[in-house]
């Protein structure tokens, strides 16, 4: 019984245990789930309380600036194909030319640029037929235009030549070198230069041959002016031929010098006369010239072969309604060459040192009416200086504007700088 009671205590001893075991089991996982759940209420309650507090707290405003905008726009802005270049015309370059050198041209150099003299004019030797130190000291003070020579300047071809690549390399801007109208009718001078057509001129093409003949050889010697070829209707015509074929053959022959390299300038509008020692007054009508002159410049300013017309010294009286010479007229040069006829180039005087203006006008009178009535260049003037001074001293006062200095530079531009353009458009 003994042996039984202790088995007894033993079985309820490791009942008691096994059930202290479980329950101590069950305690711990009751705290684990307890623990748990504690962890999760805070969790949800912290995620609870960020929500909350983010839907009360206002959002900070964003001030968009200059620099954000553009940003931005460059951000969403969708890319475009980049423009082609712009091509520039002729004109656009030429523009682009004038502008510049008329930027750094001063004024007395403008002004002097309008002028055409003889180099004894300029140097004040009697004789001119070298360009030594004389001339590159004149030709820094007066910027002159041109440079127009006569017979008694030209020797012999070397000389000529010489002469006129010397003062050429001595301008500060281009020049044109003249071959006057006296120096073309010589004798000497076309024997000299060998200017005489290789053939007798009896039409539009034999005309076109002799400029071009001509032209070169002017061309060779460094002339790049001419004052040629003479376009009259009246008793002799050009080459002695008779009025009905002037009008053609002298546009032809102007055609000619121009594609050898020679700016022609036909002579002398109207008509000519004789000036050099007094007033000559045309007596004829606007219907005259209409029908007769005018007619033969037409065909001239038209097909584009003369780029310069030189005006007469003669006076209109029936055409302005007084003696004013023509070159000085702003009736003749204005209202007929320019409006009637249309003529945008170079308008020259007739040497103001002719009687016909010398009689009536001093030097710088006559220099000023050439401007007022619309020439672009003064042709050998009784004194130059004076000339040049009065000129200067109009436009430094304002009774000439600058602009209209420089309108009559950029059409003189528009011959001198023609190759410096052409050389631009072909790169």
């Amino acid at each position: 019984m003994a042996r039984l009671d202790e088995q007894d205590f033993d079985e309820k001893r490791l009942s008691r245990r096994q059930r202290r075991k479980q329950g101590e089991l069950f305690a711990y996982i009751i705290l684990v789930v307890t623990i748990l759940l504690v962890v999760g209420v805070i969790g949800v309650g912290v995620h609870f309380l960020r929500g909350f507090i983010k839907d009360r707290t206002p959002e900070p405003e964003v001030v968009e600036t200059e620099a954000t905008q553009e940003e931005s726009a460059a951000v969403i802005e969708t890319p475009t194909e980049a423009p082609e270049p712009q091509e520039y015309t002729q004109e656009d370059l030429f523009k682009e030319i004038t502008d510049t050198v008329l930027g750094e041209m001063s004024l007395e150099d403008k002004v002097a640029g309008l002028f055409i003299v003889t180099p004894e004019q300029l140097t004040g030797v009697e004789t001119a037929v070298k360009a030594g130190s004389g001339t590159q000291e004149a030709l820094s003070t007066y910027a002159v235009g041109g440079i127009m020579y006569a017979p008694k300047n030209i020797k012999s071809t070397d000389q000529i030549k010489e002469m006129l690549d010397a003062t050429a390399s001595m301008c500060k801007y281009p020049v044109f070198t003249i071959l006057s109208q006296q120096a073309g009718d010589s004798d000497s001078v076309k024997e000299t230069l060998s200017l005489t057509p290789q053939q007798e001129i009896t039409d539009e093409e034999t005309s076109h041959s002799a400029g071009l003949d001509v032209g070169s050889q002017l061309f060779k010697y460094s002339f790049n002016f001419a004052v040629m070829p003479s376009v009259e209707v009246s008793e002799e015509s050009l080459f002695g031929q008779e009025p009905g074929t002037v009008k053609k053959n002298a546009s032809a022959y102007a055609l000619g010098l121009k594609e050898s390299g020679i700016t022609a300038c036909g002579a002398l509008f109207p008509a000519k006369a004789d000036t050099a020692s007094e007033m000559a007054a045309i007596d004829v009508s606007k219907d005259d010239l209409v029908l007769t002159q005018y007619e033969a410049f037409k065909e001239a300013i038209d097909s584009g072969s003369c780029n310069a017309i030189m005006v007469t010294n003669a006076s209109f009286p029936q055409v302005t309604g007084d003696n004013t010479p023509a070159s000085l007229s702003g009736t003749m040069i204005g209202e007929e060459l320019r409006g009637t006829l249309g003529f945008d180039g170079i308008v020259i005087t007739a040497p103001l040192s002719e009687g016909a203006i010398t009689e009536y006008y001093t030097s710088s009178e006559a220099a000023v009416a050439a401007i007022n009535a619309g020439a672009d260049m003064i042709c050998v003037p009784e004194n130059f200086t004076e000339s040049y001074e009065a000129l200067l001293s109009a436009v430094q006062s304002g009774s000439i504007s600058e602009s209209r200095i420089d309108e009559s530079l950029r059409r003189i531009f528009k011959i001198k700088y023609a190759d410096r353009v052409d050389q631009i458009s072909e790169n």
